[in-house]
């Protein structure tokens, strides 16, 4: 059976999660902010949804927070990552808050190395760990890039979604003024319609994060026709259920990408 991989709260929910399989049922949640009319938003006309991904990734950078809620077994968990990224290169600062730990991971991702304080509650029991680490991905076999979940793809994942809807429908105007449209994301449209530099990582990260048969979500358009939010939900085969809540903002914003001092980093690649 195929196993869904939570990548910010695997540490907690894996060993429930694993062996869940494919979706038995997607939906929009009923939570979602709801617009009162079908009608364009007032003070301007629909965005268009087809060019909605390019001028959301056209900015080059955005700020996001991205939130996980799973329903396991009648056990809610929950986890949430933000920060700014890159959509043009692998360039990322990331804060994730992980069930089970007081203290947030911060990574920082620079090219092909990915930096990560890790160690930092090791280091505040023995000074001698060093609490940051770096990781050369290059260095990694085949397997072991298979095993390691690409974060900055995680996380610009759902300004890719909206290219695997063949039939948006307008939903209206949500309270904040964004236009909302809700759709079905269809995995293998997707992964025809995404652009040649980033189709198999962002791909790889949809169909790690969310259902592998078509999945319904919901997205809300600014004035400028950059998403602003996407909600996806979906429950596994055995009926667990699965919320990812991902909004962008500050688009253009630079990403500091600062190390600490080197004596403060170990190298653990391979």
């Amino acid at each position: 059976m195929r196993r869904v991989r939570l990548p910010v709260i695997v540490v907690v929910a894996s060993a429930v999660l694993s062996g869940c399989g494919g979706p038995s049922h997607s939906s929009v949640s009923s939570s979602t902010p709801t617009p009162s009319t079908g009608t364009a938003p007032s003070g301007g006309a629909v965005p268009s949804f087809a060019a909605a991904t390019t001028r959301t990734t056209a900015p080059g950078t955005a700020g996001f927070t991205l939130k996980i809620t799973a329903l396991v077994g009648g056990t809610r968990i929950y986890s949430e990552e933000n920060g700014t990224v890159s959509f043009r290169e692998r360039r990322a600062h990331l804060y994730k808050q992980i069930p089970g730990s007081t203290v947030p991971q911060e990574l920082v991702l620079r090219g092909p190395f990915t930096y990560t304080n890790g160690n930092v509650q090791a280091a505040l029991a023995d000074p001698t760990v060093k609490p940051w680490t770096k990781l050369d991905t290059r260095r990694l076999s085949a397997k072991q890039r298979a095993a390691q979940p690409d974060e900055l793809a995680h996380v610009v994942a759902p300004a890719y979604l909206a290219r695997g809807v063949a039939s948006p429908r307008h939903a209206g105007r949500a309270p904040d003024g964004t236009a909302r449209f809700d759709g079905v994301v269809d995995p293998s449209r997707l992964a025809r319609m995404l652009p040649a530099g980033v189709r198999a990582s962002i791909a790889t990260a949809v169909r790690n994060d969310y259902a592998a048969k078509p999945f319904a979500a919901s997205f809300w358009l600014d004035g400028r026709g950059r998403i602003r939010r996407v909600r996806v939900d979906y429950r596994t085969a055995q009926g667990s259920r699965i919320t990812i809540d991902t909004t962008y903002s500050d688009f253009g914003s630079k990403v500091a990408v600062a190390l600490p001092a080197a004596g403060d980093i170990a190298d653990i690649s391979p």
